[in-house]
């Protein structure tokens, strides 16, 4: 029996701006087959980009875009930065084309791998579907729709890593909000007793475990060294960390019964963990961290998990 791979797509015009850019990147390439694949990257990165700037995504530069044609005639390179989310790999598929071909220079540092299909004439590009796997090819029938790619950066960019250490300077991440703005003052008077030097917070969707409810993931930090308040101290010392898990009290006055608040080392081995009994205003997980070590802090409710990653 034979069954047909339906998904959604998105097609873009390929206006006259976008030929120029890939015509004057071209430049000075005498070799036909390395100036068409720099001309194709091109579109497929244009292609892309005009697809998250619709639907809201902030992107950066190409790495291409700081390339001369020269070094883009070694390299198969088509990437592109989303803000927040990290690195996404643009792959042309031309019209008459089975497979998404993923070029070995590129397997790696990426959060996705996006396939961009063409007309015949090179006028529209039509965004199929894309893949996390790391595989020199891929069928385009195993892609994941364009549908999905949205909830996926959308993911990605929710449990972007934090600098903490960008918040010893006053730059917070953005979503993360001072204690005031989620909890009323006759709580903070109680939860927040002991002086820390900056606590930041933010609600956290855990999933249909919590029937669509968020939680409230609160971090607290105490320098143990004035230097790295000030920023002098850049590459030593040490921070006093406390993680919390508090319920949303829009939602509930407790947390659920079983939620696990988890801390992992930078290999995502599991170093501290506690888990909630029943009536739990909060849980919490203390620990040292020193300045470029990296964590991560899992919040875990039945099947659903949701990950966050710091770096000091």
């Amino acid at each position: 029996m034979n069954t047909k791979h339906e998904q959604t797509s998105f097609t873009i015009p390929l206006s006259i701006e976008a030929h120029e850019k890939a015509n004057q990147r071209k430049q000075g390439i005498s070799n036909t087959e390395d100036g068409k694949k720099i001309y194709l990257n091109t579109l497929a990165v244009y292609a892309v980009n005009y697809y998250l700037d619709c639907m809201g995504f902030e992107t950066k530069g190409s790495n291409a875009d700081n390339s001369n044609p020269w070094m883009l005639s070694l390299i198969d390179l088509a990437d592109l930065e989303v803000k927040n989310v990290g690195k996404i790999e643009c792959r042309p598929v031309l019209s008459d084309a089975e497979y998404l071909e993923i070029p070995t220079e590129v397997r790696a540092d990426r959060v996705a791998y996006i396939a961009v299909q063409f007309n015949q004439s090179l006028r529209e590009a039509k965004i199929l579907g894309f893949t996390t796997q790391q595989l020199a090819r891929i069928h385009l029938s195993q892609l994941q729709p364009v549908d999905d790619l949205l909830d996926y950066l959308t993911a990605k960019e929710a449990t972007a890593k934090v600098n903490i250490r960008e918040w010893m300077k006053g730059v917070f991440t953005e979503g993360w909000l001072n204690v005031e703005e989620i909890f009323n003052p006759r709580e903070l008077s109680f939860r927040f007793a002991r002086n820390f030097s900056v606590t930041r917070c933010k609600k956290v969707d855990i999933g249909l475990q919590l029937n669509g409810e968020s939680v409230v993931l609160l971090v607290k930090l105490n320098p143990k060294n004035q230097e790295i308040i000030d920023g002098e101290n850049q590459n030593q010392g040490e921070i006093d960390i406390i993680v919390q898990v508090h319920p949303d009290r829009e939602k509930s006055v407790a947390l659920p019964t079983g939620l696990k608040l988890v801390v992992n080392d930078e290999n995502g081995k599991e170093v501290d963990a506690v888990t909630s009994r029943q009536h739990d205003d909060w849980v919490e997980i203390t620990l040292s961290a020193e300045l470029n070590e990296e964590f991560g802090v899992d919040i875990i409710l039945g099947e659903s998990k949701v990950t966050q990653e710091f770096v000091v």
